[in-house]
């Protein structure tokens, strides 16, 4: 049966994203938000695409492995690092999803120092009631691949994102990322190619590198 639900757009995730700001604001500062709203957003990418890995395993092998064998997944995501393990408490949240993040650094070297640097375990800025209602609202979204309408949907979201954490800071945009008309200019100026190397020395958001990628795209036969 063809699968006829309506797949995440873009304007959808900025427009949850941004309601994530909407439910910190008052508790943090708003030039940190993007610390902990794209770090619940990462853990749910990494479970979401972790669960539809093994659901997928399960059906076409009619085996479970797809739940605790590593090799099946890009990202191993351990039990207590799962979204349906930290959406079912409800006190010391924070260093739940504190735990998670070392247990994901751990079981995923490629992730070392991504995760872990991120610090929810403040209950006087991130009260157990807080990080619940936080919890709540980004289980409304699925970030399985096949829910997504761009592969690159993610990082264009964040792009987005940090301007607007910018402008809401009052600082210039610029001071976190580089607008997408400079960065389209300079993808236009180097012509990438397919088979190409390209390197971003001052690579945040990787807009640059999603631009080349489509710049590609665009351009090739």
């Amino acid at each position: 049966m063809e699968n006829t639900k309506q797949k995440l757009t873009l304007q959808q995730l900025e427009s949850h994203l941004w309601e994530s700001a909407n439910i910190l604001r008052g508790s943090i500062d708003s030039s940190d938000y993007k610390n902990y709203i794209f770090g619940l957003l990462f853990l749910k990418r990494l479970n979401d695409v972790f669960v539809e890995t093994a659901e997928r395993i399960e059906r076409e092998e009619g085996e479970d492995y797809g739940w605790y064998d590593r090799d099946e997944h890009q990202f191993f995501v351990p039990e207590r690092a799962r979204w349906s393990y930290i959406t079912s408490l409800t006190q010391d949240i924070g260093a739940a999803i504190n735990k998670a993040f070392e247990e994901l650094e751990e079981e995923n070297p490629a992730l070392e120092g991504v995760l872990a640097s991120i610090d929810f375990n403040d209950k006087e800025k991130l009260p157990d009631k807080l990080l619940l209602q936080l919890l709540q609202h980004f289980s409304k979204i699925d970030l399985r691949n096949e829910n997504l309408s761009d592969p690159d949907i993610l990082g264009r979201a964040y792009e987005y994102l940090i301007k607007q954490f910018a402008d809401d800071a009052g600082k210039k945009g610029g001071e976190f990322y580089t607008p997408s008309q400079v960065v389209r200019l300079i993808v236009k100026l180097i012509k990438p190619e397919e088979g190409m190397r390209i390197c971003d020395p001052t690579v945040g958001s990787a807009g640059m590198l999603i631009q080349a990628v489509d710049y590609i795209k665009e351009n090739s036969e």
